[in-house]
């Protein structure tokens, strides 16, 4: 009998024992095949990687021409993709939030700062302003409200969810109890307070300002301080004593003083004490609070001389 197999006999082709021998099937019912059929395999096997690389390098240059596309960066400005570059369908967006890699910080709210002569060109200076990342996110630029030359300036740490949908300074329930403890010593919003916070920008999930956002903003707080020339400030809450001030006390050791800011010309007094959205949470220090109300009423008396 002749030993010989014939691949014949089972009717396969070269490309199908191709892929039978990629697959590892070696059984006895297929015996490898002759020399002739073997050369027939490679040349299949080969035509076969040949198409694979063909198609992919025709994927790849689709991707390239078609993903690849000018973009305009955070400034404005077009930007060209570099044409060579494969850019893959799947990539995630960088969030908006990381979009200000690099920042000037405050000598760029400091330049802005000085050029504005009036409370208005200051207000567009801080609109403007990208010097930290709380601009991608917030809705309104909160800047302040309230009257020029005011017997005491309020200066609280940030605004929260409801001055940022307004752009208004100490809305919602802590807003009404400020407005409360300053009607309470004949002082208003509309008559002889000016109410500002250090950072005019939410912060996302009205978490604590940070320290570079602090330092970024606080230019533009002081220069608005120039303008408004108040005879007195308060500052509520630690992060705006804090911030304001220059020092790392606790506020319940700030509490009772009198801080002096300097100021073009003269010096502005500045009292310590809670802010009310705190109060509303421990409603028990109120009577600290008030306290400080009174020393920051006898201090504008002192100056007024009523």
């Amino acid at each position: 009998m002749n030993s010989h197999f014939d691949s014949s006999a089972l009717q396969l082709s070269a490309l199908q024992l191709a892929w039978l021998h990629e697959l590892g099937i070696e059984k006895p019912w297929i015996p490898m095949p002759r020399q002739a059929d073997q050369v027939q395999v490679s040349q299949a096997r080969q035509a076969s990687e040949s198409a694979e690389s063909s198609a992919s390098q025709d994927t790849e240059t689709k991707i390239t021409q078609t993903d690849v596309a000018p973009s305009s960066n955070v400034f404005g400005a077009q930007t060209t993709a570099t044409p060579s570059r494969t850019v893959s369908r799947f990539a995630q967006p960088v969030s908006k939030i990381l979009a200000p890699v690099v920042r000037a910080g405050a000598t760029e709210t400091s330049a802005l700062a000085a050029q504005a002569q009036t409370l208005d060109s200051l207000a567009q200076g801080i609109a403007s302003c990208q010097a930290c990342g709380l601009c991608m996110d917030r809705e309104h630029v909160v800047v302040g409200q309230g009257v020029m030359q005011p017997a005491v300036m309020v200066v609280g740490e940030a605004p929260g969810e409801q001055e940022d949908r307004q752009g208004e300074p100490f809305v919602g329930r802590s807003g009404m109890l400020l407005d409360n403890m300053l009607s309470a010593i004949d002082l208003g919003r509309e008559k002889n307070v000016y109410v500002a916070n250090i950072i005019k920008c939410r912060p996302p999930g009205n978490r604590n300002p940070r320290p570079e956002e602090v330092a970024a903003c606080r230019p533009f707080l002081l220069r608005q301080i120039e303008l408004i020339k108040p005879l007195s400030i308060l500052a509520v809450g630690k992060h705006a004593a804090q911030a304001l001030l220059g020092v790392e006390a606790p506020l319940v050791s700030m509490r009772g003083q009198t801080y002096t800011l300097p100021h073009p010309g003269h010096t502005v007094p500045v009292v310590v004490t809670y802010h009310p959205a705190y109060l509303l949470r421990r409603p028990a220090e109120k009577a600290l609070a008030w306290k400080d109300l009174n020393q920051t009423r006898d201090i504008v008396r002192a100056i007024t001389g009523d």
